[in-house]
């Protein structure tokens, strides 16, 4: 017997079999569930809202959220990072480097990373092919039920709840798209408890008997005419219907009459739809989850077309190390900034941004039609195809390069020689972007701010002002033709 096999018998190797994808199975789905950068950055299905919007707007009402600790109420341990993150600037907020650093503080004490969060239902994931839109649609259609039994004269208050075996007998005053079953399925008490706290505070606001609408056939009137009058416009005012109304259920007077068909221009139907604001006889609600019984309402777009005009205010300048450090540019409005950058990859927008948070954003087409309705410019000088191309083999097209050097030097009066700035913006990676991505954003921005500064004469009755406004006031639904509605938050 060899020395090895004595040892075995005096002391057996203990041996396991180890099933390595069985390993690598469990580890998956271990983290297949959690959040990433990925999945903030994508819009939940059936809607606008980015996940990562979602995300931020959770944390900032107090709505506890699923994580690896449990089910918790979240909140940012620096401004830093949360500044960021209400801006969109994702990776900054939640990244340093390669890896996910601690940003949040559970109301236990605990440091999470972005990793730790769960994708439950309220970013898309969990059970249900519904996922976050499908929570939204139940909310808004409990909502419309809450407030058919507090306007039937119910009272109550936090803590409440009506068994949907109840609901049917306020089935007069409500008309909602989803099976009851399915609603009650859904939510839990935070959403009665917001959806009585809202009705009780729309009794106060609204006098009458009214029927609530959510997703019914009346509505999906309200949403063909739009799109209808929308569509004949040239070019059109609106890229959807929320950007003209974000109105989530409306409420609907006892005896009130329409007759929508009538009108001719989305700007005429718009005019009616204050009339009949101001009259009580419709009422678009736009909702937002509450946490408390203290409800804000906030009126929007109410009365006639009277809106502070926002005027051009020029554009925050970028030396020869910022310009190529970054892959945006800034328009300066009248207490708002603007940003204009791709987001994710080739797709080009402006976002006005607040004091602390994202005041809306206007996608590139759109941007490009209001500049186009407001001013002698007939196109953008390369569709986005076009561009794509030029800005991912600069090389092959030097004549781009030249462009945007010419566009640099009238913009930001830099003495930069071209063979320096040509070096420079035809690198493959230029910042922390990919040089195609910083070409495309920066071509776009440095013409928009060019043509702006070449049409800011007259002040605020220049067409860089004319435009500036319709801009900002798209983007926060505010603009001329956006129809009137009140937020419950």
């Amino acid at each position: 017997m060899s020395l090895i096999g004595y040892v075995r018998q005096v002391r057996p190797v203990q041996e396991s079999h180890v099933n390595h994808l069985d390993k690598i199975q469990n580890l998956y789905s271990l983290y297949e569930g959690m959040l990433d950068l990925k999945i903030l950055n994508n819009t939940l299905r059936g809607s606008s809202t980015l996940r990562g919007e979602v995300l931020v707007q959770a944390i900032k009402d107090g709505t506890p959220i699923e994580t690896n600790k449990g089910t918790l109420k979240l909140s940012w341990i620096d401004d830093v990072a949360r500044v960021a993150a209400e801006g969109g600037d994702y990776e900054t907020a939640f990244k340093s480097g390669r890896s996910f650093k601690k940003v949040l503080v559970t109301d236990k004490g605990d440091e999470l990373k972005l990793s730790d969060i769960k994708k439950s239902a309220m970013f898309g994931g969990g059970k249900g092919s519904g996922g976050g839109a499908e929570i939204t649609a139940a909310a808004e259609c409990a909502q419309c039920i809450y407030a058919a039994a507090i306007f039937g004269g119910e009272k109550l208050s936090a803590g409440d709840e009506i068994p949907s075996i109840e609901w049917s007998k306020y089935s007069s005053n409500f008309d909602v798209d989803m099976p009851l079953d399915q609603v009650e399925s859904l939510l839990d008490q935070s959403w009665w408890d917001s959806s009585i706290s809202i009705g009780n505070e729309m009794k106060k606001n609204i006098k009458g008997t009214y029927m609530f609408h959510r997703g019914s056939s009346f509505v999906k009137e309200i949403n063909t005419i739009f799109k209808n009058l929308n569509k004949a416009e040239k070019p059109k005012p609106f890229s959807d219907m929320n950007k003209w109304s974000p109105a989530d259920i409306w409420a609907v007077k006892s005896g009130a009459s329409f007759d929508f068909n009538r009108h001719s221009s989305l700007g005429e139907f718009t005019n009616e739809l204050k009339e009949l604001y101001d009259s009580g006889d419709l009422i678009g609600i736009s909702l937002k989850k509450v946490t408390s019984d203290k409800v804000t309402v906030v009126p929007v777009k109410t009365t006639g077309f009277i809106r502070t005009p926002v005027t051009y205010g020029g554009f925050e300048k970028q030396n020869d190390t910022s310009f190529f450090n970054s892959k945006d540019y800034y328009i300066l409005l009248k207490k708002e900034r603007m940003q204009l950058r791709t987001f994710g990859g080739f797709s080009w927008q402006g976002e006005v941004k607040g004091k602390s948070a994202a005041a809306g954003k206007i996608g590139g087409g759109v941007l490009e039609a209001i500049m186009i309705k407001n001013s002698t410019l007939t196109k953008f000088p390369y569709n986005n195809r076009t561009l794509k191309g030029l800005a991912t083999n600069p090389k092959k097209n030097p004549q781009f390069l030249e462009e945007l050097y010419d566009m640099f030097v009238k913009v930001e009066k830099s003495s930069m020689k071209k063979e320096v700035f040509v070096k420079a913006a035809s690198a493959n990676k230029i910042g922390r972007v990919s040089g195609a991505d910083w070409r495309f954003s920066k071509y776009r921005g440095l013409f928009v701010v060019l043509f702006l500064e070449d049409n800011k004469r007259g002040g605020a009755r220049s067409i860089a002002s004319k435009i500036t406004d319709n801009i900002a006031a798209y983007s926060m639904s505010q603009s001329d033709e956006a129809a009137p509605h009140v937020v419950y938050k």
